[in-house]
């Protein structure tokens, strides 16, 4: 099973907070995670310089995941079906089409933030 990490995992992983740091080193020793784009942007957006660094040598062993054409779509589905209910973010709906189109499991603190039934969401 891989992995997409949510950036709230990423934050607190790379701050050594537990269990996110934990899960998120061995989700690396055995080559199972990737981040969205997205993810990369929100850490970058707020991140320290020393955060910045740690992020650097994280993404040479990431699978860094774009977004695409059937993402975008899908992540359009998510929002509109959203948008009847409770009011998903967009970045939130393109981090779950990514972990839809690619056959992942999304690992997030926040499960409240993705109410979507046809995806695998876990805690660290």
């Amino acid at each position: 099973m891989k992995y997409l990490i949510d950036t709230n995992v990423l934050i607190l992983g790379v701050a050594g907070h537990q269990p996110d740091a934990s899960f998120m080193r061995r989700a690396i020793v055995n080559k199972l995670v990737c981040v969205s784009v997205i993810t990369v942007a929100e850490f970058f957006a707020r991140a320290s310089r020393v955060e910045k660094i740690a992020l650097e040598k994280l993404l040479l062993i990431f699978a860094v995941l774009d977004i695409d054409e059937p993402t975008a779509r899908q992540a359009a589905q998510y929002r509109r079906r959203s948008l009847k209910k409770t009011r998903i973010t967009l970045i939130d709906c393109f981090i779950a089409a990514q972990a839809k189109n690619h056959g992942l499991t999304l690992v997030t603190n926040n499960q409240s933030d993705f109410p979507m039934r046809d995806i695998l969401i876990m805690k660290p």
